[in-house]
């Protein structure tokens, strides 16, 4: 939601802040900002806030809050009839893992507007009508950890371990994981999620994939259609994917892990406890970045004179004529013909990190190699 400040300021008597510390505040305590542009705050409201949150006022409500700070004119909050959620600042901190007053706490209750009821220790806390998100002892902790700042809570050390975890069923996997990247297997990790299935679920993020998977062919077969379409990029051109999947399904009668690749392995080893297996360590190579937009596959073969310079010749002429958006050369293949002719075939792989590419922009730069290969004696065929 974008407001700017000079909005926000209308719902306040005292001078607000400057727009870099209220996002500083919203970010602090409450909600995460997506920009700052001039006096113009962009401010990512989730879904479970969309209720109180979707309006000016709701925002104002929140900084008043995070500041404490009161609203010009504010009417008095509405409370449904249901009772409030009972509460302890012991049961809080312990969720929170804190050790706030409970001074502090009724403090927090009052500038988020909270009706409270204090029953000895317990206090019976109820959240205005818009505040649909409240409504177990965890939010209202939260809350509380919010406004006074998770800076403050305790660091604590994590419990030693009773006994050394149980690693060999993990190094059992392990094994079957290293057994087919050597053989040029590459993993993959796909969704549970399935359009059929034994069971579906009563919620799910996708409606179009309401239930949970009982196999991985489908997405074996979704995930090996798409590296196919980008497997000029990954691989050589002799080369052909190959993939690998350990994943979860789901049945009636119960959780199964399988393993599925995507051609048969005949001495592909069992998924079995190896407690004494040491999985292999991969060092990862440096970042590259990588365009967005789609690339373009021309080949090009030519007649050529002289030995390995040649090749490395008319790489240079690539490189020189791609215009900025050859990505890639491979050679294709090469050959001696009977009368000693060599013939030199190579793969271009064009791309633009800033623009889709067109099949005449690219016809263009072909245009523009083979006029440069033929300058310098190379016959394309």
């Amino acid at each position: 939601m974008k407001i700017s400040r000079e909005e926000l300021q209308r719902y306040f008597e005292k001078p607000l802040p400057s727009v870099t510390e209220i996002a500083d505040a919203f970010t602090f305590h409450a909600f995460e900002i997506e920009s700052v542009e001039g006096d113009l705050l962009d401010i990512k409201v989730l879904p479970n806030r969309a209720a109180d949150c979707a309006t000016p006022l709701g925002i104002a409500l929140e900084l008043a809050a995070i500041l404490d700070l009161p609203l010009k004119d504010a009417a008095a909050p509405e409370y449904p009839a249901a009772p409030g959620i009972a509460v302890t600042v012991a049961k809080m901190n312990a969720v929170l893992g804190a050790d706030f007053s409970r001074e502090e706490a009724l403090d927090v209750f009052r500038r988020l507007r909270f009706r409270v009821l204090p029953d000895g220790e317990t206090l019976r806390v109820t959240a205005p009508v818009p505040r649909t998100d409240i409504a177990i002892l965890e939010d209202v902790a939260e809350e509380v950890g919010q406004i006074l700042g998770y800076d403050r809570l305790v660091p604590k050390e994590l419990p030693p371990l009773a006994a050394a975890p149980d690693q060999a069923r993990y190094r059992g996997i392990e094994r079957v994981k290293d057994f087919l990247v050597a053989r040029g297997f590459t993993e993959i990790s796909t969704q549970s999620f399935a359009k059929k299935g034994d069971i579906v679920l009563a919620n799910p993020l996708n409606k179009t994939l309401p239930a949970l998977r009982t196999s991985l062919d489908d997405t074996m077969r979704d995930a090996l259609e798409r590296t196919r379409q980008y497997a000029p990029l990954v691989f050589a051109p002799e080369e052909k994917p190959k993939l690998f999947e350990i994943g979860t399904v789901f049945t009636k009668d119960g959780e199964q892990l399988l393993v599925k690749t995507s051609e048969p392995v005949p001495d592909l080893p069992e998924m079995k406890d190896e407690p004494d297996y040491m999985p292999v360590r991969y060092e990862l190579g440096a970042y590259r970045p990588f365009s967005p937009y789609p690339f373009i596959v021309r080949d090009i073969s030519m007649w050529v004179t002289g030995g390995d310079e040649a090749h490395a010749a008319a790489s240079a002429i690539f490189a020189s004529q791609g215009a900025g958006l050859l990505q890639q050369v491979r050679l294709l293949d090469q050959f001696t013909n009977k009368e000693g002719r060599r013939s030199l075939a190579f793969r271009l792989i064009f791309q633009s990190f800033e623009r889709t590419l067109t099949d005449e922009e690219v016809g263009a730069v072909m245009a523009h190699i083979a006029a440069a290969l033929a300058a310098e004696g190379y016959k394309v065929r």
